[in-house]
């Protein structure tokens, strides 16, 4: 369930307070809540990492790793691609923030590709010991044309594969229509964040935080840092 962008907006409202904090327009608060996704989507992939790092006795590791992955699965998908004649695959038609991993399809049906880096293919394919085969191949990503390269090539344009990515997500946009020179909210033309529904009081925050730093409000800014500490207080306890 994601977050309803419409709840999010007359929270800022009412906590801006228009006769004291200044007011939050509609195209500011646009540009704020796209600027507070990207954070908290971004920051995901930090706290998983962090997550990972912990040893892996602790149930905390657990607990922790499974609520990053349970909300970043809003945004996995799984995308088929073909290889061509020279061992590459095009991303560019694709939605990706990160790939996940890489999967046969055609050959090798449901294994997966292992991953290395630009800079480790070429000693890997000179080492006979480490040489990629048709039965246990390798890809690595090239960000600049941003293609996945299967290595051996096979000179085959048959070979299909999978690959499970995490999609940026779409910008969130409260539509509105003008009545009596005020703007109501016009769900048909509005766009949802795409965040788990627990983070409706962080975007909350984070907005509040964006909007005190460009109207020059410091107690609009020091009012959602407050907001944000509770409510990451709540969240631990």
């Amino acid at each position: 369930m994601a977050v309803v962008i419409d709840n999010v907006y007359q929270k800022v409202l009412a906590l801006a307070n228009k006769e004291q904090r200044g007011y939050i327009t509609p195209q500011e608060f646009n540009l704020f809540a796209d600027r507070a996704q990207n954070e908290i989507y971004e920051n995901y992939f930090y706290q998983l990492s962090v997550a990972e790092q912990k040893p892996k006795n602790q149930m905390q590791q657990s607990d922790s790793k499974e609520v990053i992955e349970q909300k970043l699965s809003f945004f996995v998908e799984d995308t088929p691609v073909t290889e061509t004649a020279t061992g590459s695959c095009s991303l560019t038609t694709i939605n990706h923030s990160r790939i996940i991993k890489v999967i046969g399809e055609s050959t090798n049906a449901n294994k997966v590709v292992e991953r290395v880096s630009s800079r480790e293919i070429n000693y890997i394919l000179e080492n006979p010991l480490t040489a990629p085969t048709s039965n246990r191949p390798v890809y690595f990503f090239d960000g600049t044309t941003d293609t996945i390269n299967i290595r051996p090539v096979t000179g085959s344009q048959a070979n299909a594969y999978r690959v499970e990515h995490y999609v940026t997500p779409n910008t969130p946009n409260w539509g509105y229509v003008v009545v009596n020179e005020k703007a109501l909210y016009n769900a048909p033309t509005s766009t949802n964040f795409e965040l788990h529904v627990s983070e409706e009081e962080n975007l909350v925050n984070k907005i509040l935080i964006l909007a005190g730093i460009t109207i020059q409000k410091p107690d609009l800014q020091q009012a959602g840092a407050g907001q944000m500490q509770i409510t990451q207080q709540q969240q631990n306890s």
